[in-house]
């Protein structure tokens, strides 16, 4: 039975389209129950807090920013084309004298 937007119609469909309208009948059913059946996982936000004891060890190399902050607390002249690396050194020897 074909149902249209004004009329119903009591006319039979070809066994090929009502073969198709079967699959996308069942398509339809079995997206709705996997959609139904997944499982949904819970949120992180929701979860506790765990504070890291021991902190790992700052390897990196200091910042330009801290050689900066170093140098200045040392009284080392210093301008913008004075490299990390010299700038550094500068500041080992200066400890060095000052020990």
């Amino acid at each position: 039975m074909i149902k249209s937007a004004a009329i119903i119609k009591d006319k039979t469909l070809p066994p090929w389209k009502e073969l198709r309208l079967q699959k996308r009948r069942f398509k339809k059913q079995q997206t709705i129950e996997r959609k139904a059946s997944k499982v949904c996982f819970p949120s992180p936000m929701n979860a506790p807090i765990i504070e890291v004891q021991n902190a790992p060890q700052d390897d990196a190399p200091p910042t330009r920013d801290e050689l900066q902050a170093k140098a200045t607390d040392l009284g080392i002249p210093f301008n913008g084309r004075t490299t990390d690396k010299k700038l550094s050194g500068l500041i080992a020897t200066a400890l060095a004298q000052g020990a």
